[in-house]
């Protein structure tokens, strides 16, 4: 097999290494098994490298002369992982696709990495699939319907395991259209058998989303928002300490620092009068249904806080066995009996806090969960350190876990890249947590707070918990000495307003538009009455008569007098600003659209001489789009021509700015409207 040298050899070029004896072995089943069957799934334990194999399979099938090779990934994280870690370094004509955009099947590329909802949309022509996480094709109509969809003439698919019970759940148009798959089998022993080099990894990671329930997403979502009145420092101390620790931390820190911040939001304090474990605590009983306590023990857990040792303590009560916890409050002693007893056999479960990451050697543990993650690497290796050392009397090949609980929606989630790159270094496979992080962070939560509110929310609303009106909005950033209306205008139009930033949610949702996640537009009505006093202005600074005294004041000529327009301060147009959805993008294009056309039209309808057009530019430093309205507008024997400059910040992808574009022009005729409605 000439072919797998060449593998090999180009394996070892561009990421460094080779195959190994079993990988090469699985790689021959493999197309031995497509001389007969359609459709083969290949089972290989987690750290076993299928990834290796997949390579291999889809480098031999471009050889064999399939054109379009299809590897499939189930999320979009994993799509890109795998994208830029292996396959553009192996293969040459690559490309990549799962934003729904199809270009690199529309170019050809004889290999594209796509998730099946890109794929299926995109419909190109496939010769064969390679798809990663295979199992999800046995139950779930997303990808049943996207391997109906491209019909290729192979399927192989990769998992490292298919459940029996999930066999029978293939789709029956699957079955009919491909047979039944070819199934190929590998345990940890089998490989062994196969190439006695092989070596399994020293652990298995795990993740378990640690749910917050509706009191203290409040309490969350509270501090957040900025809502929770005090040291700044402080808030985001608690802020911390509920999603990373639970309540009982939680509302213990709040006692203690009770000084320094005003607990009187009723969100706090409906959450610390409340009854039953927090999220943490909850999370653990699920991790300890799935990891049974009689299978793995001594069971180690490790949590930063005192308080929520404690709380896991109660917890376990409740679930059996034997628990101590290890916290400061031990002596060096108890501490030493502690570990005697769990290495005897005689204690089940170890809580423990900082103290027992260092210095406590319990080699015989099975499972170690993580219910934070600590930012010092320092920390981490030493909590790591307690699982993967081998015990004196440890079986060859005994593979042990790691389990870490994090709370979705929440900056935690930010916190696991580093650590899971320190778990790979340490020869820890995390391709389960992986798969299973994809969209969890705080972008999420930017997210669920939009699509609660149907998918669209003006920025105000979801910060103030209300609409506010644009007079009430300028009279909160402005001077409040300034009760005028047009005073406010000039305020606004000359930048001297202040708003205060909604705490972190501002940070997470400039992420989310950054990410493609969220997209936002200004109001067009709102902005356009803005914008209408600049023409107004300008008027103002030509009229005259018994009209141009009716319409036009000191403000409106000090309106008239700026040089250069610009609507450029962030915090200011966030005022301004509706959030949406991706999913609502099109329905918001469209809307764009119809409110220039009508309010063109009802210009034209007025026999009013009126332009606009639109220039821009592209900041890509800080990612701003700023355009530039020009007006042109007649008016009997008069005309004005100001130029407005507004920026749309964050403005990275195609969408957002073909979306600005559209608001702007939407914008633009709004603001001609009202300006010759004022004047009738």
């Amino acid at each position: 097999m000439d072919w797998i040298d060449d593998f090999k050899g180009l394996l070892g070029k561009s990421l460094g290494f080779s195959m190994y004896p079993y990988q090469e072995r699985v790689t021959e089943d493999v197309i031995a098994s497509l001389k007969n069957s359609r459709f083969v799934v290949v089972s290989m334990p987690t750290g076993s490298g299928k990834t290796v194999v997949e390579l291999a399979v889809a480098y031999y099938l471009i050889r064999s002369g399939h054109k379009n090779v299809i590897p499939l990934e189930p999320t979009r994280l994993l799509c890109d992982q795998m994208y830029h870690n292996f396959w553009r370094k192996v293969f040459q004509d690559v490309g990549e696709e799962y934003e729904g955009e199809c270009s690199s099947f529309q170019h050809g590329k004889s290999l594209v990495v796509s998730t099946p909802f890109t794929a299926s949309k995109c419909a190109p022509k496939v010769d064969s699939l390679i798809v990663d996480e295979v199992h999800h094709a046995f139950g779930d109509p997303r990808y049943s319907d996207a391997i109906f969809d491209l019909s290729p003439k192979f399927i192989v698919g990769f998992t490292a395991l298919l459940p029996s019970s999930r066999k029978y759940k293939l789709d029956t148009r699957i079955y009919n259209k491909f047979g039944s798959p070819t199934l190929l089998t590998y345990d940890f022993k089998t490989l062994a058998e196969i190439d006695p080099s092989f070596r399994p990894p020293k652990a298995i990671a795990d993740l378990f989303d640690s749910e917050m329930d509706g009191l203290e997403d409040l309490a969350y979502e509270a501090m957040m928002m900025g809502k929770v009145k005090g040291n700044k420092d402080t808030v985001k101390f608690l802020e911390s300490t509920l999603y990373s620790y639970g309540k009982r931390a939680f509302c213990d820190s709040l006692e203690r620092l009770r000084e320094k911040v005003k607990d009187d939001h009723p969100s706090l304090q409906g959450l610390c009068t409340s009854d039953g474990p927090g999220h943490k605590a909850r999370a653990l009983k699920q991790v300890l249904s799935a990891y049974r306590i009689e299978d793995f023990r001594p069971v180690l857990i490790f949590t930063s806080r005192k308080a929520t040792a404690n709380e896991f303590e109660a917890t376990l009560a409740s679930i059996g066995g034997k628990v101590k916890v290890l916290t400061g409050d031990a002596s060096k002693e108890e501490r030493k009996e502690i570990v005697n007893e769990a290495k005897r056999g005689d204690v089940d479960v170890i809580v423990s806090t900082i103290v027992g990451e260092e210095g406590v050697d319990i080699p015989e543990a099975k499972l170690l969960i993580m219910t934070d993650v600590p930012q010092s690497p320092l920390r981490f290796y030493q909590r790591l350190g307690r699982l993967i050392r081998k015990g004196e009397n440890e079986r060859e090949g005994g593979i042990k876990y790691l389990v870490v609980t994090l709370t979705p929606k929440t900056p935690e989630y930010d916190n696991l890249d580093e650590a899971m790159r320190n778990l790979f270094n340490e020869g820890v496979d995390v391709s389960y947590i992986m798969e299973k992080k994809s969209g969890k962070g705080p972008v999420a939560k930017v997210i669920d707070m939009v699509e609660k509110s149907n998918g669209e929310v003006s920025f105000l609303h979801i910060t103030h918990g209300k609409d506010i009106s644009l007079e009430e909005y300028m009279m909160r950033t402005g001077d409040k000495r300034n009760v005028e209306r047009n005073a406010m205008f000039y305020e606004f139009l000359t930048s001297k307003s202040k708003i205060r930033e909604a705490g972190e949610f501002s940070d997470y949702l400039d992420r989310a538009i950054r990410e493609g996640e969220i997209y936002y537009y200004y109001d067009v009505k709102r902005t356009g009455e803005i914008l209408s006093k600049v023409l107004l202005g300008k008027y103002c600074g030509l009229c005259y008569g018994e009209l141009c005294g009716k319409v036009c004041d000191v403000w409106t000529q000090k309106i008239g007098a700026i040089k250069s327009v610009t609507l450029g301060k962030k915090d200011l147009l966030r005022g301004l600003a509706n959030i949406v959805i991706k999913e609502k993008l099109q329905e918001i294009r469209e809307m764009l659209q119809e409110s220039a056309e009508s309010d063109r039209n009802e210009i034209e309808k007025m026999g009013r001489e009126f332009s606009l057009s639109v220039a821009e530019s592209f900041n890509k430093t800080n990612g701003a789009l700023t355009l530039t309205l020009s007006f042109t507008a007649h008016l009997e024997d008069m005309t004005v021509y100001p130029k407005v400059k507004v920026a749309y910040y964050d403005a990275q992808n195609e969408d957002m700015k073909a979306l600005a574009k559209l608001n702007s022009k939407a914008i633009g005729y709004k603001a001609g409207l009202i300006f010759y409605n004022c004047l009738q």
